[in-house]
């Protein structure tokens, strides 16, 4: 049973850490390219990205394992 739900705690963590990148796009940014706004724009992109990702792993865990 516990086995199960390691997937859907690895796919909240994916959706905390693209929150975390999707708010604070400037401080997850690598030090040599915080000043250029295209890189700052790809990284809030990526967080969005990952919190969607993030919560398809989950839905299809909870449905996977509700059989």
């Amino acid at each position: 049973m516990l086995y199960e739900l390691i997937p859907v705690l690895l796919g909240i963590i994916v959706v905390v850490l693209g929150l975390i990148m999707a708010i604070f796009p400037r401080a997850s940014t690598r030090k040599d390219l915080r000043d250029n706004p295209k890189a700052v724009a790809k990284n809030r992109i990526s967080g969005f990205v990952m919190i969607v990702l993030g919560i398809l792993i989950v839905i299809l865990r909870i449905i996977l394992f509700a059989r």
